[in-house]
């Protein structure tokens, strides 16, 4: 037998080796194919998976009162009950620069002749500039150059402006001839009454300039309260 050839024991030997070898291979690329899996997995999760943490909370006292500006545009023509809303605290403060989010309470169209239009906004939560957030009930209690004249109610409703100054002066000219009118047909007794007549025909013109409208325009700002749920 030659120098280079193997006994029968180093042949074996060696064979045990090699699949000892494979084994080991196969093993490691097992574990290979496994973290790539792992791996490929994590990059799918969304990244609010990957880092969400607990949501930190505080606590606005009741009573606090916020200037805040308005983000969005509402109308009572157009919104809807339930429709969502945010605005910006713009004065100077613990709370400046926090979101604040709400929605549409409640709207109610104005009369034909009289009443005005009314829209309710509730504010449920605030949002501070680093994530902490708090649950609040707030309502408005004053509106800031509101173009159109709109103003809030005691219950801190919004409320369109009044008919104005041509609605006055429809109303007036309406009773002015019906006093004249009462005076030529019916002498002392129906002037009395014309002016009645007359100012219900001057409602009846007012009329024909339909309802009034609440609009809230983007940038508005108004003055909010927290209190108490009702």
């Amino acid at each position: 037998m030659g120098l280079g050839a193997l006994t029968k024991d180093e042949e074996e030997e060696s064979e045990q080796e090699e699949n000892a070898m494979v084994r080991i291979q196969s093993k490691q690329s097992l574990a290979a194919s496994f973290a790539a899996v792992i791996l490929l997995l994590l990059s799918s999760m969304p990244l609010e998976c990957k880092t969400k943490e607990p949501t930190r909370t505080i606590t606005v006292p009741e009573w606090t009162s916020m200037r805040i500006r308005l983000d969005t545009t509402l109308t009572s023509k157009y919104s809807r009950i339930g429709d969502p809303l945010t605005a910006t605290v713009v004065d100077r403060g613990p709370y400046q620069g926090a979101r604040v989010y709400g929605r549409v309470s409640s709207i109610e169209q104005s009369g034909r002749i009289k009443g005005r239009t009314s829209m309710v906004l509730r504010f449920t939560r605030l949002r501070m500039p680093d994530g902490r957030q708090a649950r609040i009930n707030a309502e408005i209690v004053r509106l800031y150059h509101a173009p159109s004249g709109e103003s809030v109610d005691v219950e801190g409703a919004i409320e369109s402006g009044g008919r104005g100054k041509k609605s006055a002066e429809h109303t007036a000219i309406g009773a002015g001839a019906g006093a004249l009118f009462g005076a030529i047909f019916g002498g002392g007794k129906g002037a009395g009454i014309g002016p009645i007549i007359g100012g219900a025909g001057g409602l009846g013109t007012t009329a024909f300039r339909g309802r009034q409208d609440v609009t809230l325009e983007r940038g508005l700002e108004m003055l909010i309260r927290v209190t108490r749920p009702r």
